[in-house]
């Protein structure tokens, strides 16, 4: 398997990293990995504060590893786990340690 990385864009991967170095927004991608949610129900599973999630739902989207969707008065957020894959794939195939794992 060939890995293409972009290097055009190594920033990409650094907002990556940056969201998934927070426990809190791990912990948001572990719930939204069943199931949709709006913004107060992710809330309700936290002790934190609507801005606090909502700052923390802004990382995992600026970072494409969370999209968000308005359906009437709410924001319904979901994983995009093909983009999580994906930068996995391509931070980690570049290690040719890493790259018999991958297959």
């Amino acid at each position: 398997m060939d890995i293409q990385i972009d290097h055009n864009n190594p920033r990409k991967m650094t907002k990556v990293f940056k969201a998934l170095g927070d426990g809190t927004r791990q912990e948001i991608l572990h719930l939204l990995e069943d199931q949709q949610y709006t913004v107060g129900e992710i809330v309700a599973k936290f002790n934190l504060s609507q801005p606090t999630i909502s700052r923390h739902l802004s990382v995992l989207k600026e970072a494409d590893l969370v999209v968000d969707q308005r359906r009437g008065q709410n924001v319904i957020y979901r994983l995009n786990d093909r983009a999580l894959a994906s930068s996995m794939r391509q931070f980690f195939g570049q290690f040719r340690s890493c790259q018999e794992v991958m297959r």
